[in-house]
């Protein structure tokens, strides 16, 4: 995608995503909370993100519902923009411990944005404990998803402590572009209504005209029907069943460089060292709670950047179950990498999300909302691996220590999300509490497993 010109319309992904949010337990939101050896200089880090609100357009942009359902929402320049409104200043609540940031980062994630601003939020904390600071970062998964986040960080973020910024003045007197012509309310609508069945009615005589395009079809239609198959199983834990719009969360830290010989060793990546050390703890909190657990429904995230470069939402979540029964940690490892390397051969072209979601532009809001929570409820947990830099980085001063993301639980179990940065590997764990009753017991039973990977 074009960073300095991008696209007017949503695409039918950020629309799909756009719509589920209406139900609050279907949220594709994320969001990250940064740690820093000192508190950060407010006016600079706010110099630094109005340099980058300059660089990127969307990050002076809102959403302009559509006229008709099945017309896409387009973005607009918000002419009233505030960056006071998006970069505000506050003191960690209470003694400033790490428990106490995190209840309040979960609820910050989960108040509802603003829709008629743009879609993004960071929150400078001081009173942290040992004298250290921190960053709440909020942008709406439509603005960026979790790699596009981490470019847009990139923008503020440097490689020494004393880099000076450009004062790029008065924040509150961008020049914002105007819209290119008066938006056609009329015009919306008609060719809103007539574009999509057009374009598929393009894609199918494209399609039949050329036999090669025409396999491509049918193992993306392959591919959506087996997901929706997998993704309405039954989940694996006999224990998290309950759901909730209750939140809460857990972190830890991994050393980089002392976990990389061993899923090295193990003929892995990184990933597979993730999600096995995930499924390992789940399996000894079941354990603990001493129920029986053959088997986990997850879901991964399959890039499929490689064949849609312009695509800025260019991936896809995948469903399967992976054995979760009592068996040597090692043994589990190679059987969850051969599990996920054989589900990311099944995954071509842009892959069943979005097929799926160029699809939900047709249909009812609720229907759509009713079958991705009927999906989700079935899942016990999500997870995602973003690929930081490893290397030291600061901002507006301050050293990065650690950077934890929690990621959309959106009905299912859990989320864990994993995020490389300044040499550790950083999980963050958003919790449903009425799925996990006890959300520290699987953080403690987690750590232990990722110690005995790296045994």
């Amino acid at each position: 995608m074009d960073h300095e010109n991008p696209p007017r319309d949503m695409t039918d992904a950020e629309a799909m995503m756009w719509a589920v949010e209406r139900d609050p337990w279907l949220s594709p939101n994320g969001a990250t909370i940064t740690i820093f050896d000192q508190p950060l200089d407010f006016d600079e880090f706010k110099q630094a993100v109005a340099g980058t609100v300059l660089a990127e357009p969307r990050l002076q942009q809102h959403v302009v519902a559509p006229a008709a359902p099945v017309v896409v929402p387009h973005w607009e320049v918000d002419e009233e923009f505030d960056l006071d409104w998006h970069v505000r200043r506050l003191t960690v609540p209470g003694d400033g411990t790490m428990d106490e940031l995190l209840d309040w980062f979960v609820l910050f994630l989960q108040d509802p944005y603003d829709r008629t601003r743009p879609l993004w939020q960071f929150i400078v904390l001081d009173g942290l404990e040992g004298g250290r600071g921190a960053v709440a970062m909020k942008i709406h998964h439509v603005v960026a998803d979790g790699q596009g986040s981490i470019r847009l960080v990139g923008g503020f973020t440097d490689l020494v402590r004393d880099q000076d910024h450009p004062n790029v003045g008065d924040v509150k007197l961008f020049e914002l572009e105007p819209e290119p012509e008066q938006h056609n309310v009329v015009g919306e609508l008609v060719g809103g209504v007539l574009r999509r069945p057009i374009n598929v009615g393009r894609a199918l005589i494209d399609a039949i005209t050329h036999p090669p395009k025409m396999l491509e079809i049918g193992r993306e239609v392959e591919s959506v029907l087996r997901s929706a198959n997998e993704g309405l199983h039954p989940a694996g834990s006999p224990l998290w069943q309950g759901r909730s719009r209750q939140r809460c969360a857990e972190v830890f830290t991994i050393s980089f460089d002392e976990a990389r010989p061993h899923w090295k060793e193990l003929g892995g990546t990184l990933n597979d060292f993730f999600i096995t050390g995930m499924v390992e703890g789940a399996a000894r909190y079941h354990q603990e709670k001493d129920s029986d657990l053959e088997r986990l429904h997850i879901t991964f995230v399959v890039s499929t950047g490689k064949d849609n470069p312009d695509d800025p939402h260019a991936f896809t979540p995948v469903p399967l179950y992976v054995p979760a029964g009592p068996m040597p940690i090692e043994e589990r490892f190679v059987a969850i990498r051969d599990l996920l390397q054989e589900k990311r051969n099944e995954v071509h072209g842009a892959g069943p999300m979005a097929a799926l979601a160029a699809v939900a532009g047709l249909l009812p809001t609720p229907l759509v909302t009713g079958v991705t929570r009927s999906q989700a409820a079935h899942v016990d947990m999500a997870t995602s691996n973003l690929p930081g830099y490893l290397g030291e980085t600061y901002v507006a001063g301050a050293k990065t220590l650690y950077s934890y993301p929690l990621g959309p639980v959106a009905g299912t179990a859990c989320n864990i999300t994993l995020y490389t940065v300044a040499g550790s590997i950083n999980v963050g764990m958003h919790i449903d509490p009425a799925a996990i009753e006890d959300p520290g017991l699987f953080r403690i039973c987690s750590e232990a497993a990722f110690d005995d990977l790296m045994a």
